[in-house]
């Protein structure tokens, strides 16, 4: 196995697809919001943005681990796990694409300005050293500030209703992101281009922990999409530790 199947795999970044041209469907409103709760559910409360972004921000800045499942354009499948310690600086994820042509899968460790990449159909470990990696290399590169994209999805929150005491729905914009991918939330892998804005379903603890993210995207040729991020053991220790053994990157990789 070359280097460069290796980094391109195991960085998940050769999943990049395409979701365009979405239907868009109409904006929900409190009151659509409460024929959607229970009985037994309070009322939706408007203007509930800024208190569901305080709850996402909060859940990104500490320790937590995460699982990802959904659909992806041409009838592929996605899946992962991962856990991330901001403060600690470390992160590791694990995540496969299935059905359709392409077909992948790989696992990621990264630790301050080391990072560690395999694909699943190999036993080696290949380091990349971050701090010498290409400027113009996305796929190796690695953004500590947001590396689960759930930084630019809470950006792209256009609107945010609480249908419950767990409970906010609202919509959001897939183009927002500086045209990055950022869904689904902790394994990046659509770029969303013309897409209208989006509904989500996201809920949290009795502590405030976002603890599910749930959106769905509609495009204009083929099924809806639905992508769901579960994230648990807010503020928890996490075990992220370098593999016992890794062959280093080529040096092509590398500003010279």
């Amino acid at each position: 196995m070359t280097h460069r199947r290796a980094l391109f795999t195991a960085g998940l970044a050769g999943i990049l697809l395409l979701a365009a041209g979405c239907t868009a469907s109409p904006e929900p409103t409190p009151a659509g919001v409460t024929a959607q709760a229970s009985a037994a559910a309070p009322a939706p409360t408007p203007d509930s943005r800024a208190e569901l972004v305080a709850a996402l921000q909060r859940s990104q800045g500490v320790s937590h681990r995460y699982a990802v499942r959904g659909d992806l354009p041409e009838k592929q499948k996605i899946t992962g796990t991962g856990a991330f310690d901001p403060k600690a600086r470390r992160f590791q994820s694990t995540i496969a694409v299935t059905g359709g042509k392409y077909p992948s899968a790989g696992s990621r460790i990264v630790i301050g300005t080391d990072s560690y990449v395999r694909p699943s159909d190999d036993k080696n470990w290949v380091h990349v050293d971050l701090k010498r990696v290409r400027r113009d290399d996305s796929f190796l590169r690695f953004d500590w500030v947001d590396p689960t994209g759930l930084k630019a999805f809470t950006s792209s929150i256009t609107s945010a209703y609480r249908a419950g005491p767990n409970t906010y729905t609202g919509r959001f914009d897939p183009r927002e992101g500086d045209a990055r991918s950022f869904l689904p939330v902790g394994a990046p892998s659509i770029v969303s281009l013309g897409m209208p804005l989006s509904p989500f379903t996201i809920t949290t603890d009795d502590r405030g922990w976002v603890t599910s993210i749930k959106v769905e995207l509609a495009p204009s040729e083929g099924p809806k999409l639905t992508l769901t991020t579960t994230m648990s053991g807010h503020g928890k220790p996490l075990k992220i530790k370098a593999p016992a053994k890794a062959g280093e990157a080529a040096d092509f990789y590398y500003d010279k």
